[in-house]
């Protein structure tokens, strides 16, 4: 589906703003899908700003799940969160929707008359988790680490599992944080490689805020790794060959 903007003054006021005629597949949006289609368009694109708020909204009133998720999300970075909080609620099944829910309640919110509370904070991590959101897991692994949630387990092994499901969604972070759980606290060099070797190989690592620091000490402990690795070996071979021969003194 294509959307275009033109400034033909023919056709409904209903689909125009600001002077400017949308289109999608060269006619005017009649459903609710085409409208989300023009406000998404509006917004990923950054054309036309405000845009986006009225074509959505037309669609959000028709119950348009899409659209209302991604009014939450609007509302959500741009710090509008009395308005955020209610369509975060209608989208709850997002994975987007639930991680902003559980940030609000890890924090507070007197904005949106939301009271802090980790155990509601952590229900909502998870649900997001469960979604497939790695930020969510991140934040879990954190938690469960700082020994601020409920663990069944030891909190470590919680914090790897939810650093390692990040890190197959290949999140550099959660390579990195996966990679020195196996370092530090199980002493296994080998995991550890792994994983530092996938947070040097991944491309987003480097537009990761942390993404600098994330590749150097990654690269300083492969080395480490490596180091250690041969020294075994040498060691290895040395066991092998055993003592030297002594000479006959007698």
């Amino acid at each position: 589906m294509s959307v275009g903007a033109g400034h033909d003054a023919r056709g409904s006021d209903m689909v125009q703003w600001q002077g400017t005629n949308f289109t999608v597949d060269g006619h005017e949006p009649t459903s609710a899908e085409e409208y989300y289609r023009i406000g998404l368009h509006c917004w990923n694109t950054g054309q036309h700003p405000g845009a986006e708020i009225r074509f959505l909204e037309t669609a959000a009133s028709t119950g348009h799940s899409a659209a209302i998720e991604l009014l939450g999300h609007i509302d959500y970075t741009q710090g509008r969160y009395a308005s955020a909080v209610p369509r975060l609620r209608h989208s709850s099944r997002s994975p987007r929707a639930a991680f902003y829910l559980a940030s609000l309640y890890h924090h507070g919110c007197p904005q949106a008359g939301i009271v802090q509370s980790l155990e509601e904070a952590a229900r909502w991590y998870h649900a997001s988790a469960e979604l497939g959101e790695p930020e969510a897991m991140l934040v879990l692994g954190d938690l469960y680490l700082e020994r601020l949630i409920p663990a069944s387990r030891a909190p470590a092994e919680h914090a790897l599992e939810q650093f390692l499901a990040a890190a197959t969604r290949n999140h550099p972070y959660g390579q990195y944080r996966a990679a020195e759980i196996y370092r530090t606290l199980y002493q296994d060099n080998e995991r550890a490689a792994v994983m530092y070797q996938s947070c040097v190989d991944n491309p987003m690592t480097e537009r990761h805020a942390l993404g600098s620091m994330m590749m150097l000490q990654s690269q300083a402990h492969l080395r480490e790794i490596s180091a250690f690795r041969a020294a075994r070996r040498q060691q290895q071979r040395r066991d092998t060959a055993g003592p030297g021969r002594r000479g006959d003194f007698y």
